[in-house]
């Protein structure tokens, strides 16, 4: 069985774990910079490995049998060109998000970029939207596979919507600029009027935190906000199973900072609830406006308050809409079929076709 070395930022559950341990048909060593980004002991075993400890890739190939090297990320993939040339094996790239932009990057990252481009064998954005973004920084086409991220639908249940009932309004994700929250927030004290017993949840932790906490209270939204942090996937889940609309207000973060697609937005509409989101990046590629769900403006308050507006009057065309999402999902975002995709693709550098 051949071997792929993936890259990867770190090592945590949230970190596309099925990508590198669940490629049918490879075997698998999963590479950390080093130990500090090994952020969960407990998945660590001894196919994980730190690139800061090889000093010979040559010799660390040889002694572990690699058919071909993965790096997760666009600055993953510039750290293993070095390896790549002393080694020769084929090297992949996946491109997430903020890889695709300018957004934080160290100096010569573009100009690094290009040198990947030039000297990887495939990139696999996840998502047309940054294919295309890639391509304008020079990117040769034919290198682009694009590999969604997909969602375990054996987790993942559908429900049809209630409706009838409760008004929680759930939103889930890290607290930086490009999810959105603060626009949210925004957005739901403009509709509590006209939805009294409508709630807010917002899931996630990071560095807005206490910007978030500080603009519910000047607000006055009171009982019906509240923010958990950091939650266990499983209990995510099951406030995702309770919630009666996800809402994703991802937009472009004033350092251009985009997402792909949310990952959370493919499992809010795997279980069946309705979701709201907007015209940013890859989004469209999941929701069809009015068919799979609603879109809205980015980075617009007035725009969203409509949107939640409209998904909470019109309860009825919730069915439809998770009818359609849920068919959308087995078809193009089944973790399953993408992991077939990638191995198909991962075959096409080793044995052609």
């Amino acid at each position: 069985m051949p071997k792929a070395l993936h890259l990867n930022l770190r090592v945590d559950p949230t970190q596309y774990i099925s990508q590198i341990r669940e490629v049918p048909g490879y075997d698998y060593i999963h590479l950390v910079r080093q130990p500090k980004y090994m952020t969960d002991l407990s998945l660590l075993n001894d196919k994980v490995h730190y690139l800061n400890e090889i000093f010979s890739p040559k010799g660390y190939v040889k002694k572990n049998d690699i058919s071909l090297l993965h790096a997760h990320h666009g600055q993953l993939g510039i750290l293993l060109l070095p390896f790549k040339e002393e080694t020769n094996l084929p090297l992949v790239t996946s491109i997430r998000g903020r890889d695709a932009t300018l957004a934080n990057q160290p100096v010569g990252y573009l100009e690094n970029m290009k040198m990947l481009f030039k000297q990887g064998e495939r990139f696999f954005p996840v998502c047309q939207y940054l294919a295309d973004r890639i391509i304008a920084w020079g990117c040769p086409p034919e290198k682009i596979r694009v590999l969604y991220g997909g969602v375990d639908l054996s987790k993942y249940h559908y429900r049809a919507p209630s409706l009838d009932g409760s008004l929680n309004i759930l939103s889930v994700g890290r607290l930086v600029e490009k999810k959105g929250h603060h626009i949210l927030i925004k957005a739901f004290q403009k509709i509590r009027d006209k939805f009294p017993s409508a709630t807010l949840t917002i899931i996630g932790g990071g560095e807005l935190q206490d910007e978030l906490i500080s603009l519910a209270k000047q607000l006055n939204l009171g009982d019906s906000f509240q923010l958990l942090n950091h939650l266990h996937k499983d209990k995510v889940r099951e406030y995702m199973s309770n919630a009666d609309v996800f809402c994703a207000a991802s937009l472009e973060a004033a350092n251009g900072d985009v997402e792909g697609i949310p990952n959370t937005l493919k499992e809010a509409m795997a279980l069946g609830v309705p979701v709201l989101s907007t015209y940013h990046a890859g989004i469209p590629e999941l929701i069809t406006h009015n068919q799979e769900g609603f879109l809205v403006k980015e980075n617009n308050v007035d725009e969203l308050a409509s949107g939640l507006e409209f998904m909470l009057t019109n309860r009825q065309l919730w069915e439809t809409y998770t009818i359609a999402a849920r068919k959308k999902v087995e078809t193009l975002f089944d973790s399953k079929q993408q992991l077939l995709l990638q191995a198909k693709y991962y075959d096409e550098l080793l044995i052609g076709g």
